[in-house]
């Protein structure tokens, strides 16, 4: 019988079958509700009274069953949100039965059902329907059978909600490999007590009596509304100890509020370079972009379609988004193809013609220019593609939008055009000055309200050509991982977090800004590397091994922010200052910018580059075959 038993509950139902059941359990617990109050008060009740009544209670039950859903959930699934839509379902036909109720005493001034009736029916009704679905859902459990000796040992980290929540799911969740053992806490209150019968220790007593030499053991962080500081200090003390955390997704991502055990996730590098969240005016960005027509060049790189994504949540009149890159860009339009006030176009920025016929047709009130080559040894053996695109691209794309009077452009520049020792960084320091200059010629002619707005910041997570996905490959492959050299460090942000910054400084620019972005501190690759080694669950040194390969062509030991000639001045987001930079005529600026697109054509590299540091003077090339023109520039002076 009891096997028999199992094997039905292993089955899931047709819904009519429950929704029957439930109809049934209706019809048993308004039997047994008139029997006690008729016992209670002495009061039988009519069979004619008793059927019509019955009648009218399970035509409303089975409308308040429909209307909630109650019967559609799996019961062997029954969660709380189930026993939320029985509830439901009950009181809403509840307020029925006692609405007919009054319209039937109102016209035959007596009562077909007591108060006292209704609340007992429904009291027991609840009872009958939440016991029908757990007991179903424990005869399933106890149908299933589970080794639970064979489960990983885990210990949560947070005695919080988020924690208990998070035992709860995994002791019911039969499927689950993870029993939790102990709770670590840095709340010296919680320390020594226990919850859900389990354990709450310090983190370091939690270390040396449960973590330290046991191999089977993970621990899950599992912390909401924690600080990104926090997060990464308790991750980093764990790391140090040579334990990899886990961790859960975030509350408001959990599916109905249930928490999943297969959304657990090992830490990853992200996590560590994660800051906290920036707060953005965003009521001055939408009444800038909203139903504007924004251009974006670049849109299917890591910055510019990051800008793109954006910048529709600001509902743009018209998103215009255009790349010389077929298949990313076909990448980003299967993403975002279900907007219809987006444009996707294949054009190259350094193509004049074909950008003025873009700028002619759309008239973009707003540019975002992220189009630029940016790696930098491929841009050393190349510097004509990196003067075409980056220079004369930007050039020509700036001298469109005044001309069809869009209201700001915002390069999207680096911290590599800061004292450039390659040609990708100089090329974008041209730009600037390029982009700097026009925007003071047009500030005094009174007929052009063009304003020109240039962002710098460091390296963005997970862009294109990025350190940590080429790491994250090495270690795949077994290594080993590749570093330049030994002291070399670089600023780190989040794509996200960048792009939300360039919507911020180019809104809040007025025109000649250089935005420059609080990066926080900049981080040793070295570090880096052996970090993503031990988060990947392998030993450094022993598993997989750190090589120094070198400096690149062109790049330099410590990217900065500022040169030597500028300074900051603060603004209303503490993460974005504006950058003192000298200034520079337009007339002598256009003046060698175009000697230099003479010499583009004629594609002599070190004519290109020679011309290149004369524009700008703290142009010093370092690793690169370059560097004798310093020294002959060095001489001549």
């Amino acid at each position: 019988m009891i096997h028999q038993l199992k094997h039905i509950a292993q089955k899931n139902f047709p819904l009519w079958v429950i929704l029957g059941v439930d109809i049934l359990l209706a019809t048993f617990s308004f039997s047994l509700a008139c029997i006690i109050i008729g016992t209670i008060n002495d009061e039988a009740v009519t069979a004619r009274n008793f059927l019509l009544a019955l009648a009218i209670v399970l035509i409303l039950r089975f409308i308040g069953f429909v209307i909630t859903k109650s019967h559609m959930g799996i019961i062997k699934y029954t969660s709380s949100k189930d026993a939320i839509r029985l509830v439901t379902a009950v009181i809403i036909s509840t307020s029925g039965i006692i609405s007919i109720e009054g319209i039937y005493y109102y016209w035959s001034s007596e009562h077909l059902l007591t108060p006292a009736v209704l609340v007992m029916d429904a009291l027991i009704l609840i009872f009958a329907l939440s016991s029908f679905r757990l007991g179903f859902k424990m005869l399933y459990r106890r149908s299933i059978p589970v080794k639970r000796d064979n489960r990983m040992e885990l210990i949560v980290y947070g005695a919080g909600e988020a924690g208990v929540v998070v035992k709860k799911s995994l002791d019911s969740d039969l499927k689950s490999r993870r029993k939790v053992i102990a709770f670590i806490d840095d709340n010296p209150k919680l320390q020594g007590k226990r919850v859900e019968g389990v354990k709450i220790y310090s983190p370091e007593e939690g270390y040396s009596a449960l973590i330290e030499g046991n191999e089977e053991v993970e621990v899950l962080l599992a912390i909401q509304n924690i600080s990104h500081s926090d997060k990464k200090r308790i991750i980093e003390e764990f790391l140090e100890k040579k334990v990899v955390l886990k961790i859960i997704p975030p509350i408001d991502s959990w599916f109905e509020g249930e928490f999943n055990p297969k959304t657990i996730k090992t830490v990853n590098i992200e996590d560590l370079l994660e800051r906290d969240p920036i707060v953005l005016n965003k009521n001055k960005i939408s009444s800038e972009l909203g139903n504007q027509v924004i251009l974006v060049t670049g849109a299917a790189g890591s910055i510019g379609s990051e800008i793109a994504r954006q910048c529709l949540a600001f509902e743009p009149k018209l998103l215009v988004l255009i790349d010389q890159g077929e298949s990313p860009l076909y990448e980003i339009e299967n993403e975002l193809k279900g907007n219809k006030n987006v444009e996707f176009i294949i054009a190259d920025v350094s193509n004049p013609c074909r950008m003025k016929k873009i700028f002619s047709y759309f008239k973009p009130s707003y540019v975002f220019h992220a189009a630029a080559y940016k790696h930098v040894p491929l841009m050393e053996n190349n510097p004509y593609e990196a003067i075409n695109t980056n220079v004369f691209g930007t050039q020509i794309v700036a001298n469109l939008a005044v001309e069809y009077n869009a209201d700001k452009f915002v390069f999207v520049s680096t911290d590599k055009a800061v004292n450039p020792t390659n040609i990708m960084g100089a090329s974008k320091r041209i730009a600037e000055i390029y982009v700097q200059s026009l925007n003071a010629k047009l500030q005094l002619e009174s007929d052009n309200h063009t304003k020109f707005v240039t962002t710098r910041f460091g390296n963005v997570l997970g862009s294109n050509g990025s350190v940590i996905p080429l790491f994250k490959k090495q270690i795949e492959q077994g290594g080993p991982v590749t570093v330049t050299h030994p002291e070399i460090t670089r600023f780190f942000m989040t794509i996200h977090e960048a792009c939300q910054l360039v919507l911020e400084a180019g809104v809040m620019g007025h025109g000649g800004e250089i935005y420059i972005f609080d990066m926080g501190e900049s981080v040793k690759i070295v570090d880096l590397a052996k970090k993503m080694i031990n988060l990947s669950g392998y030993v450094e040194g022993k598993d997989i091994k750190i090589k120094f390969c070198g400096l690149r062509p062109g790049e330099k030991l410590k990217e900065e922010l500022l040169n030597n000639r500028e300074n900051t001045i603060g603004t209303h987001n503490p993460k974005i200052m504006v950058a003192h930079v000298q200034e520079y005529n337009y007339l002598e600026v256009n003046k060698i910018i175009s000697e230099l697109f003479k010499e583009k054509d004629n594609l002599r590299n070190r004519s290109l580059v020679r011309t290149m540091k004369k524009i700008v003077p703290e142009y010093i090339s370092n690793n690169s075959i370059y560097e004798e023109l310093d020294k002959k520039l060095l001489n001549t002076k």
